[in-house]
């Protein structure tokens, strides 16, 4: 079929069919039916048509294709690189953390260490101070018992009496290693004062001074070791 009236305008498209079929003017002002996007290339519709009637599908879909392939592999490598990272970030964090309940449990320990030193230094110089005093007190009784021994005066037993209650009291209210030798010590000193008790009963009176300055030579020997004692 040829029109009896050439066109200057290549290519046009004519009509096109109700099964899709494109029918359109060549170059040659012959109608073609020729023109299928899925056949013809670019060039070819330049051969045929004179020009571009429709853009070529195939190679518009090999660009989007490609296109989308690369915007893929990106935004997979940038889901990879933010993933890492995100791993990075939590065993930082758990390194952070472990660290610092590593540094709070070790000031807890610490202090509860220098607490505990603390109460022990505060509990020895408590009862240090309770062991002077009390073998303060101990060596002024032993004082007035021997006095009391040395005036033939008849309390003198209830006096050493006393004085064991003393002992035992020590032992009772300061449990110490200290103590129990200060309180061994001085039992001796009152076993020296109870022979001298005796003595003065029977009318030895020599031998009843030869207990008592044994009693003093105890008394200062105690108050060296005491001294000794409570400095180590």
């Amino acid at each position: 079929m040829r029109r009896t009236q050439h066109s200057e305008v290549y290519p046009r498209v004519e009509k096109i069919l109700d099964d899709g079929t494109i029918i359109a003017y060549d170059k040659y002002n012959q109608l073609n039916t020729d023109l299928n996007v899925n056949t013809l290339t670019d060039q070819q519709q330049h051969e045929v048509f004179g020009g571009i009637l429709i853009q070529n599908s195939r190679q518009s879909q090999s660009h989007d294709y490609e296109y989308l392939r690369q915007k893929d592999a990106e935004i997979q490598k940038t889901n990879r690189k933010n993933k890492w990272l995100l791993v990075g970030l939590i065993i930082a964090l758990l390194v952070i953390g472990l660290f610092v309940f590593k540094s709070c449990n070790q000031n807890d320990v610490d202090d509860t260490t220098n607490q505990e030193t603390q109460t022990a230094n505060n509990e020895n110089n408590t009862q240090e101070e309770a062991l002077q005093q009390k073998d303060a007190a101990l060596q002024q009784q032993i004082k007035d018992t021997q006095d009391s021994i040395a005036s033939n005066n008849n309390e003198s037993q209830s006096k050493i009496d006393q004085l064991k209650q003393q002992i035992q009291d020590l032992r009772n209210s300061i449990d110490t290693k200290q103590a129990d030798k200060v309180a061994n010590q001085y039992e001796d000193t009152i076993d020296k004062l109870q022979e001298a008790e005796n003595e003065r009963q029977n009318g030895n009176l020599d031998k009843m001074q030869e207990q008592l300055d044994k009693v003093n030579s105890k008394l200062d020997e105690i108050t060296q070791k005491i001294n000794d004692w409570l400095n180590n």
